[in-house]
């Protein structure tokens, strides 16, 4: 009986502890801040990148940098 308390009590804290961990996927915007910080850096991303006049590697450096600064490196991991 001890056993199944105590597995019973890990998944409780896992389910406690899942959501408060952030997430950097912008389909979920509505739900985390960290994710509505992304759909801003992707949003800001392509409107400049459509520009006919835009020089792309300063757009991509300044997507990079605000995905660093939202918490989500990997957005921008290897892309151009």
């Amino acid at each position: 009986m001890n056993k199944y308390a105590i597995m019973t009590a890990a998944l409780l804290v896992a389910g406690m502890i899942s959501p408060a961990f952030a997430d950097c996927d912008v389909h979920k915007a509505d739900e985390d801040k960290q994710a509505k910080c992304a759909e801003k850096c992707d949003d800001e991303y392509l409107a400049r990148k459509m520009n006919y006049a835009s020089n792309k590697s300063e757009v991509f450096a300044n997507k990079k940098a605000c995905d660093a600064a939202c918490g989500c490196p990997q957005n921008t991991k290897d892309k151009e």
